[in-house]
């Protein structure tokens, strides 16, 4: 059954809490809980009903039924008393709709926190200033076995602008006692004349939570803020002492059940179940994990994540979305690693560190803990200290050249960029260069560029450095694909675009030996089929040495050759079996789709070819050397009177059209029944279309519309036929069958639906010479290097950079046609995925627009929307519940 619980999603103000009262709800992801989240302002207090991931704050959740609170105690300048402010105030849950409006009005108000008085006059507010505080470089962590070193942390004097102290302690495993302690002079802001809007310069800040499923008269305080002006107020200690003076009411919680109710019981099945193992763990070699967590591999796959912070490193394994990254995963598994080099300007030394490394797979359980100290723990990227001090560090003038792009990022090749679209101006602080390679094989990248804000006390950012990151694939462990670089730099011009093409020649590196992560490839417990994976453009062998492995109980091999035009785009790869709209019968198969189309200047019926696919389903049939011996046609012809008679018409400006407004009408030849597609009147063309499900049967499905009228961006073509053929080269003798044939008419009552059984009887093919072809006996699922006779190499083909591994997808609505203004030179943008190849259905004779430069490869994407590069544990959520899911994480997660 499925993980995913049904949430409410509202939002309300307190004054009109019933907008809240909404039937809007959500049910996408798996692993999160349902909330109601209550922030309180001076004004108003706002109220959001959704859903939070799991593992989605600092804290460890240890059951997601609980209330949670963020109160504040706080020292009032003006009547010189302490009082209470809660902030806000969370609901959490893990049943179907628990996140219930009606609960709104149950919330507590506070858990009533307290402290003496006295106690904080004492330790909190002394004389209302200080000098000096205790200083941390980073936060200290440490549990009951092994204590925090608050060495790390000395008296330092504060600016003369500032007051007073800051600590906070931060319990990450209330039930272990890990806990990070960090402190610091206090923000200049609080001395500031609104330093009231941000809560004053004397309070404790505390977070508390109370489970509900377990004795609801105790709590775990998450987090404690001290904000103080007595000297050795940052004592580590201080926390404990607070921990003691602390009383508090947690209050009337019984609208909340004490037990859980019983889940409904759900039929609906988790699409592709992908179980991945889900834990994570701070400073440890190894991360034992047992529990486990469901999604759907066509959205999700698993990962295993290892992030460094300093001499402490994160290392937790979960799931990921597909669409995480901005980059496009071409294949699994793989490993990503992000290297940073850095200037130390005490030193004068360049420094490389590793900031985090992820393992991504697709099969149940490929993301075992034992695989955690196999990670790799660098790349090795290196650039020459001479490169580097030329291009990053400058000359230490105090104003450099920096391009600005304010609009976001400019997509292209190194040479696209224009003046007018990323200016140059003066920049006296450090420019921020941003550069993601969508298609590294061809050189194009999105670019972006700006100057950052100067320094503060709260703010700096590094100076001098280059992020790096690298993915490495298992089929080709010794390459690295750069993804990412930022520049942060000093040096003059160091914004240029091209830049990253001089990084690129400059940089070096050592991916050392992956074999042992790379050992297993896919789950052994469901058979393989490995098919070559490369795509070319207007090269009529289209070399290839580039491989795949897909499950063989859901693909199949095939070579795809699609026309536009005078460009030719070439394609090998795994096709999913259930992509086409007619099932596949047998393999291996050949299918051909031809459009004949009437030339308004010419009077002539002319053909062309739009696609041609070879189908087979043992390893490696789709062998490139049968690219060349790809037939261009199967002479699909029909006589020209009857196309006249039956196409083009008579030029009458009225005629007769069937409409079927409800969808396609599937049945035999006889079926149709007028009440379902009644005949109108139209006066542009007639679409007439019919999928022949089961040819042999004479089973198909039918449809008619007439077209909207042009417009300057829709243009349609007026007397064209569709005609797709298709031949399983295990019958014999080979025959061509019709899997789809379009019409688009002019011609009265062409709409009719034996004009389908009429066009059967008129039309001519010729099959020509398929004999490279022939099927070959498979005796083993595993990998053959015997492709079909051929002239050319049959065990060692050419090298080929071509490195993406899905080609084109070209699709066709059975109610909407294409526009016929569009490019025939470039080829059609592509959304892949990661865990499903590339989908096939029905094809035009105009491609569809795209965006790309003329004779650039597709465009990939990923779907749904555009996270950061860093991987995200983000949901899929809409656009409305990943705000709100991100005002709530932010919440929880309190970023200091």
């Amino acid at each position: 059954p499925s993980n995913s619980l049904i949430c409410y999603e509202c939002g309300c103000d307190q004054d009109d809490t019933t907008t809240c009262n909404c039937d809007t709800t959500s049910d996408i992801t798996d692993n999160d809980y349902c909330a109601i989240l209550e922030q309180r302002y001076v004004g108003t207090t706002y109220v959001q009903l959704s859903r939070i991931p799991r593992n989605s704050s600092w804290v460890y959740i240890e059951d997601p039924y609980y209330v949670l609170t963020q109160e504040s105690i706080r020292y009032n300048l003006t009547t010189n008393q302490w009082y209470l402010w809660t902030g806000s105030v969370v609901f959490g849950c893990d049943w179907d709709l628990c996140n219930s409006p009606s609960l709104i009005n149950s919330l507590p108000n506070s858990f009533k926190y307290n402290i003496n008085s006295t106690w904080l006059n004492s330790n909190i507010y002394g004389t209302g200033s200080v000098t000096s505080c205790h200083h941390c470089d980073t936060e200290v962590c440490g549990d009951a076995t092994n204590p925090s070193d608050f060495d790390q942390c000395q008296m330092v004097t504060c600016n003369t602008n500032v007051t007073s102290c800051l600590a906070y302690d931060l319990w990450n495993n209330v039930a272990t006692g890990e806990q990070c302690y960090q402190s610091q002079c206090a923000p200049e802001y609080l001395n500031g004349a609104n330093a009231e809007i941000y809560g004053g310069k004397y309070r404790i800040d505390i977070e508390a939570v109370v489970y509900l499923a377990k004795d609801r008269s105790k709590y775990d305080i998450w987090e404690l803020d001290v904000y103080c002006a007595v000297n050795n107020c940052t004592r580590p200690t201080i926390f404990q002492e607070v921990s003691q003076q602390l009383t508090l009411e947690i209050g009337d919680l019984s609208a909340y059940p004490p037990i859980r109710p019983l889940p409904i019981q759900t039929t609906t099945p988790i699409p592709n179940p992908l179980r991945c193992y889900s834990c994570d763990c701070f400073n440890q070699p190894t991360c034992p994990c047992s529990s486990t967590v469901v999604s759907s591999l066509d959205y999700t796959y698993c990962v295993i994540v290892r992030e460094n912070f300093g001499q402490q490193a994160y290392i937790y394994a979960d799931y990921l979305k597909l669409d995480a990254t901005l980059m496009y995963i071409e294949e699994f598994p793989y490993a990503l690693v992000e290297e940073s080099i850095d200037y130390n300007e005490k030193t004068g030394l360049w420094f490389t560190t590793t900031n985090f490394i992820v393992y991504g797979c697709n099969w149940n359980l490929c993301n075992k803990p034992e695989l955690i100290p196999l990670l790799p723990n660098s790349y090795q990227m290196r650039l020459p200290e001479a490169w580097l001090n030329s291009s990053i560090l400058g000359s230490g003038q105090p104003v450099s050249n920096c391009h600005q792009c304010p609009e976001g990022a400019q997509c292209g090749t190194t040479d696209f960029l224009e003046e007018n679209t990323c200016p140059i101006q003066s920049c006296n602080t450090t420019c921020l260069v941003l550069d993601t390679y969508e298609d590294p094989e061809y050189d194009y990248l999105c670019y972006q560029s700006f100057c950052l804000p100067p320094d503060t006390q709260d703010y700096q950012l590094d100076r001098h450095k280059v992020e790096i990151e690298g993915i490495v694939y298992a089929s080709q462990q010794n390459v690295v694909h750069l993804w990412e670089i930022d520049i942060y730099c000093r040096a003059n011009d160091c914004s240029r675009p091209s830049i990253f093409k001089e990084l690129r020649e400059n940089l070096s590196v050592v991916p050392g030996t992956l074999a042992a992560l790379f050992n297993e490839t896919y789950d052994p417990n469901i058979p393989q089929r490995r098919c070559y994976d490369c795509y070319c453009h207007n090269q009529p062998n289209c070399t290839c040495e580039r491989t795949t492995i897909m499950a063989a109980n859901q693909t199949y091999c095939m070579i795809m050759r699609e026309s536009y035009g005078q460009d030719v785009w070439t394609s090998l790869g795994h096709i999913s079996q259930d992509s086409t709209r007619v099932h596949i019968q047998d393999f291996p198969y050949l299918l051909v789709e031809e459009s004949i189309l009437y030339d308004e200047q010419l009077n002539r019926w002319d053909t062309i070819t739009n696609f041609v696919v070879y189908g087979c389903n043992y390893d490696l049939c789709n062998h490139p050397s049968l690219i060349p011996s790809m037939p261009n046609s199967f002479q699909m012809r029909l006589s020209e009177a009857w196309l006249n008679t039956n196409i083009k018409g008579t030029g009458q400006p009225i005629r007769n059209c069937h409409e079927c407004p409800d969808g396609p009408q599937c049945g035999h030849s006889d079926y149709l029944d007028t009440s379902h597609c009644p005949i109108k009147e139209c006066n542009t063309t007639c679409l007439v279309l019919d999928t022949f499900d089961k040819p042999n049967d004479d089973l198909q499905c039918y449809q008619s519309f007439c077209a909207p009228p042009d417009s300057d961006d829709f243009h349609i073509d007026t007397h064209r036929v569709e005609i797709e053929g298709l031949i399983y080269l295990n019958k014999q003798p080979l025959s061509v069958e019709l899997w789809e044939v379009d019409i688009y008419c002019q011609a009265d009552d062409c709409s009719r639906p034996e004009i389908f059984t009429e066009l059967k009887s008129d039309l001519t093919v010729v099959i020509g010479d398929l004999s490279p072809f022939n099927p070959q006996t498979s005796t083993s699922s595993q990998s053959t290097n015997n492709p079909p006779t051929t002239t050319q190499s049959t065990t060692n083909p050419p090298t080929t950079t071509q490195t993406t591994n899905n080609p084109p997808t070209t699709t066709q609505s059975t109610t909407n046609p294409p526009t016929t203004t569009q490019s025939t030179t470039n080829p059609p943008t592509t959304t892949q995925s990661t865990t499903n190849p590339t989908t096939t259905t029905q094809s035009t004779t105009n491609p569809p627009t795209t965006t790309q430069p003329t004779n650039s490869p597709p465009t990939t994407t990923q779907s749904t929307n555009s996270p950061p590069t860093t991987p995200s544990k983000a949901s899929l959520l809409t656009s409305a519940s990943l705000f709100i899911s991100l005002i709530i994480t932010i919440f929880l997660m309190n970023f200091h």
